[in-house]
């Protein structure tokens, strides 16, 4: 039974060996008819424009492709079949009249069709036709503004390590086009969908501005340096004062000072103070007859409060005292 197995195995080898040869063979005649009887192909190039100016949008977008047909030697069509070519053909707008309102420019692309084919397929090639033998480019100009870019997502930071300083973005400001009906209501472009790893060092993120049909955005995009380094904490002492207290009172808080606990950067241990921060209590807030919520403000908004002692104070009320 084994015997038969093996010799049933090596059989079938080589009977497939045999077929894919003979596959391999008829393919290979194939594709040498046909390149023999086919001296005429088609190429199709995709249509790219580039160098439009910021503020102008082509009216007409219906024209995507040129097709070009061609006549040339077995060698060269070889070459098609097996050589990539040029992607695109590569109009440059940079000519169009940016002021005007709306317009036309007409493009004759005789030169660059026949640059391009002698790039792909040699100089021995022979252009029969191509069509569209020119492009008419209808456009119109948009209305701009410039308006402010305003970070309002949140960066996310590994734990133990903390936002150090203040987060730019490069450039601060941004010009928008589209119609003025568009761009008229928007104030500034809000930044609110980072979603960043957790960061452990000093980052820089590169945001795109997403544009649409309506709206494109001068840069394209907004570089975002974000200051990380390590964390600690610090005790700060500070004195409660006293807000809107009723006409003719003085108004004092027992206990006067409360303790805070800060989650700082490490290389501003020494500079933050008891300066950068404010505790007060608010009559108009008081929780009871004699009692007020411990409300703090600080110089530097990424400076974390992680506790609070005593989150509430008793409070008194006297007359203030006359000048004698």
């Amino acid at each position: 039974m084994d015997l038969l197995q093996k010799i049933a195995k090596r059989v079938f080898r080589k009977q497939t060996a045999i077929f894919l040869f003979f596959l391999f063979l008829s393919a290979n005649f194939w594709l040498m008819h046909s390149i023999g009887s086919n001296k005429e192909i088609i190429v199709v190039y995709r249509i790219d424009y580039i160098n439009l100016p910021n503020n102008v949008i082509i009216a007409n977008s219906s024209q995507k492709d040129i097709t070009v047909s061609l006549r040339d030697n077995k060698t060269s069509f070889l070459h098609y079949l097996f050589v990539k070519q040029t992607p695109a053909i590569t109009i440059d707008l940079k000519g169009i009249n940016r002021n005007a309102k709306a317009g036309q420019k007409t493009y004759s692309i005789d030169n660059i069709v026949e640059n391009t084919i002698k790039k792909d397929f040699g100089h021995r090639v022979e252009i029969i036709n191509f069509n569209p033998k020119v492009l008419i480019v209808e456009y119109s100009t948009l209305s701009s503004k410039k308006v402010p870019v305003i970070l309002k997502g949140e960066i996310k930071v590994r734990n133990q390590y903390i936002i150090s300083d203040s987060i730019i973005p490069t450039p601060q400001e941004v010009t928008i086009y589209g119609s003025w009906e568009k761009i008229k209501a928007i104030d500034a472009v809000e930044i609110t969908d980072l979603n960043n790893d957790s960061l452990d060092k000093t980052t820089e993120i590169y945001y795109t501005l997403r544009s649409n049909k309506n709206i494109t955005f001068s840069p394209k995009g907004i570089n975002i340096k974000v200051p990380v380094e390590k964390s600690t904490e610090k005790n700060i002492t500070v004195e409660i004062a006293c807000k809107n207290a009723p006409n003719g009172l003085d108004m004092k808080a027992f206990p006067q000072e409360v303790n805070i606990v800060l989650l700082v950067p490490l290389s501003k241990f020494n500079h933050i103070t008891a300066n950068d921060l404010t505790a007060y209590v608010d009559y108009e807030k008081r929780s009871s007859d004699n009692k007020c919520i411990v409300e703090l403000t600080s110089k530097d908004s990424r400076l974390k409060i992680l506790r609070v002692s005593p989150q509430e104070v008793e409070f008194s009320l006297e007359e203030k005292s006359r000048p004698k």
